[in-house]
């Protein structure tokens, strides 16, 4: 695949980027969106990510605004720090959508955290016996533990899983924690737009609590009697209609 061949790549990963609640996989906020059935609130005002991860504080943290793109002379003083020429997709990204924030797990890094970071891992072997980083692996993100990384050489993204060292730090163990991600920076960047966004699948578990609350408000009301009912002022046959058809669901189908 050329560099001319990325023109559209790099306009669907701009478009992806310039939203806020699609740029990264981080989990997206429901602060301000409520799932109502029957009167009742399923889920709104917290941050949906700090829910399913427990955390005590639930208020949202707003996005921050997307960074611009670097300029030829920021991009090329990193490289001359690096001693090597950035892969020229990445290369492009940086130049032409934003200075890192966007991509797959929590985004691409800044450029001067990509440069901080191989610097570090490249002066102090981060190896648990010594074992010195490989030269040619760029990391361009930050996972939780490891990274995801570009060989400079090949092209291929390697992903390092620092948790493999948990059980020891043999050379085969050390080995082992660089994981084959995908054959080229393109590839793994066609798979994260080919998937769906945090938005989108927080879209799908807005609709499954509300399905969730509307059964079990039907539920509910159908356990009642008749005249338990009518005291409600709800007719004896159509009161499902009557109490939750303007949602606009099949209500049968519940």
């Amino acid at each position: 695949m050329t560099d001319d061949s990325h023109d559209d790549l790099v306009s669907r990963i701009r478009s992806r980027a310039a939203n806020a609640a699609t740029r990264t996989d981080a989990p997206p906020t429901v602060f301000g969106r409520t799932v109502q059935v029957g009167g009742g609130v399923a889920v709104g005002g917290v941050d949906l990510g700090k829910l399913l991860r427990g955390d005590s504080n639930l208020r949202p943290d707003a996005p921050g605004p997307l960074s611009s793109p670097l300029s030829e002379a920021a991009i090329a003083a990193a490289e001359d720090q690096l001693g090597f020429a950035l892969p020229p997709l990445l290369r492009r990204l940086y130049a032409e959508v934003a200075d890192g924030g966007f991509g797959p797990g929590g985004g691409i890094l800044k450029l001067a955290e990509v440069v901080r970071t191989y610097i570090e891992l490249t002066k102090e072997p981060p190896g648990p016996r010594g074992q010195k980083w490989p030269a040619n692996l760029l990391p361009i993100t930050l996972g939780e533990p490891g990274h995801d990384c570009v060989d400079v050489s090949k092209g291929a993204v390697i992903f390092w899983d620092e948790e493999e060292l948990a059980s020891g730090g043999s050379d085969k163990l050390w080995k082992r924690s660089f994981k084959p991600e995908a054959p080229d920076l393109a590839s793994w960047l066609e798979k994260w737009l080919g998937m769906p966004s945090p938005e989108d699948r927080m879209k799908v578990m807005m609709e499954k609590a509300k399905l969730d609350s509307l059964r079990q408000a039907l539920a509910s009301w159908r356990a009642k009697s008749p005249a338990e009912r009518a005291a409600f002022g709800l007719p004896e046959n159509g009161w499902e209609e009557k109490l939750f058809g303007h949602l606009g669901i099949d209500l049968s189908k519940l």
